[in-house]
């Protein structure tokens, strides 16, 4: 059986101070009163990672505001992620996993609650073949709803479907980078990628990048700027915490403070960060009309 690391506690203070807004587009929670709702045969054991740790976690950090998605241990129950959206609708954000065992009542009760994206796996390691049909099915569910796709994939595996992805009108999220490596830059993914952003719906998130490389990350400063260098305006950023499946034999778990750090190597420019913490963000997951929370001095 697989070992993985638990995420790590003893957050630091980043050396770089985050805008006011800044968004973390990717986040899980997990609620140690409810090992009644986690799938049979699942993956892994979720760890504790419950409100309190994420507020003290942003906190510290400098993050105003989170987008949380839906873990696959809890497979189509929402009931969770219900929970956490509901105790502060000006802050949180969410991703569901939609397919057929979630009803129209229920896609509008989870939009209501601050769902704004529907996230689907493509990604084969996970162990599920695609079904183009089912996925066409649910993106114009989602789309009904004014909610972008968020697309789990590897950069190879989204351009073996770039004719049934790029068929969408909706806002486009491409999770985790693409899973890109440094020596992928050259290939057929990198390659989709820039011609995805073009079409001026799709997005790509800066995450999970430290689940490829080591710290202190210096080899994943230039993969990370390559891909900004696409379209800042297209851009996202997530720490992706409480960092699930980082296996003990092969990967370090970071200090999220070294993600912050990361980015701002990778995108010295503060008015280019700013756009891709705060402004894009708001625009894609609908925080454009909400206030900035006031941040705890006390950090």
């Amino acid at each position: 059986m697989t070992l993985y690391h638990d995420w790590r506690r003893d957050t630091r203070q980043p050396s770089v101070a985050l805008p006011p807004g800044t968004c973390d587009c990717a986040i899980h929670v997990f609620d140690p009163t409810r090992a009644d709702l986690l799938l049979p045969g699942r993956r892994h054991e979720p760890p504790v990672a419950w409100l309190g740790e994420l507020r003290t976690l942003h906190q510290r950090l400098g993050v105003d505001r989170a987008v949380l998605v839906q873990p696959s241990v809890y497979g189509s129950d929402h009931t969770v992620l219900l929970t956490a959206l509901r105790s502060d609708p000006h802050r949180y954000r969410g991703v569901a996993l939609l397919d057929d065992s979630v009803s129209d009542a229920a896609s509008e009760a989870l939009h209501a609650a601050g769902v704004r994206s529907a996230r689907f796996n493509i990604l084969s390691r996970f162990g599920a073949a695609f079904d183009g049909l089912a996925f066409r099915r649910q993106v114009r569910r989602a789309e009904a709803l004014g909610w972008s796709i968020s697309l789990h994939a590897t950069a190879a595996e989204l351009a073996a479907q770039a004719r049934l992805l790029l068929e969408i009108r909706t806002e486009v999220v491409v999770d985790h980078l693409a899973y890109l490596n440094g020596d992928e830059l050259d290939g057929e993914g990198f390659r989709f990628l820039r011609e995805a952003i073009t079409r001026g719906n799709w997005w790509v998130k800066v995450s999970r990048v430290d689940h490829r490389f080591s710290p202190p990350y210096h080899d994943a400063v230039e993969l990370i700027r390559r891909v900004v260098s696409l379209n800042p305006w297209r851009m996202l950023w997530a720490t992706d915490w409480p960092h699930p499946l980082y296996d003990v034999a092969s990967t370090t778990m970071p200090n999220d403070a070294d993600l912050v750090e990361l980015f701002a190597r990778a995108v010295p420019d503060a008015s280019l960060r700013e756009q891709i913490l705060v402004h894009n963000p708001a625009r894609v997951f609908g925080f454009a009309d909400t206030p900035i929370p006031p941040r705890n001095t006390d950090r």
